[in-house]
């Protein structure tokens, strides 16, 4: 007589492993919004203790470490800031918010709040992060 042995009946048990996937999947959605376009262009904005927020439409631009300006994910440089222009629309009362790097050079950050204000923009602020 020969030696079978029993079939072991096994079943793998999936919903635990869904449930993993599913807070996964929650978690990376949920902290990818939260980074926002600062993410994308890697700018670390400055830590500050005082300021407010506001919920006005603004007109974001984005100056990163190695002053290079962005808008809508294009890059532009001092000298094609022009193009940057035609491609906003005019508005005296459209706010500008500029997201500068901590590492950006003062110069840079100066040059862009001067060529705003020469194209008639009144309305122009700096992004910063609520300290802790």
């Amino acid at each position: 007589m020969k030696y079978q042995p029993k079939k072991r009946n096994s079943t793998l048990n999936l919903a635990p492993m869904i449930d993993i996937v599913f807070l996964l999947l929650i978690f990376f959605l949920v902290s990818s919004t939260l980074q926002g376009e600062e993410a994308l262009y890697n700018i670390t904005v400055p830590d500050s203790s005082i300021g407010q927020s506001s919920t006005q439409e603004a007109i974001n631009i984005f100056l990163d470490q190695n002053n290079k300006i962005y808008f809508e994910e294009k890059q532009y440089s001092s000298q094609n800031i022009g193009e940057l222009f035609t491609k906003i629309k005019y508005s005296s009362d459209k706010k500008v918010k500029i997201y500068a790097d901590q590492e950006s050079d003062f110069e840079s950050v100066i040059f862009l709040v001067e060529k705003f204000k020469s194209q008639g923009f009144q309305n122009i602020s700096f992004a910063l992060r609520e300290k802790n």
